[in-house]
């Protein structure tokens, strides 16, 4: 079975590294409510997406499941 789902896969990840959310919210410089948003796909636009991929890199989630129109 593959996952897919952006949130499902940020939170594989996050056990897999050992990474909580307030790690990740410090690391874009967000809150960890607002990480959490854009991680859950609740905050969208420019700015969400722009977060989303920072997140995925820094989970090491390939960019195409962050599911971001286009790159930015």
């Amino acid at each position: 079975m593959y996952v897919t789902d952006f949130a499902e896969l940020a939170e594989v990840m996050m056990k897999r590294k050992h990474i909580q959310l307030k790690d990740i919210a410090e690391h874009i410089g967000t809150s960890s409510v607002y990480a959490r948003q854009i991680i859950e796909g609740y905050q969208r636009g420019e700015k969400a997406d722009f977060y989303k991929l920072k997140i995925a890199d820094f989970l090491d989630i390939d960019r195409k499941y962050a599911n971001v129109k286009q790159e930015v």
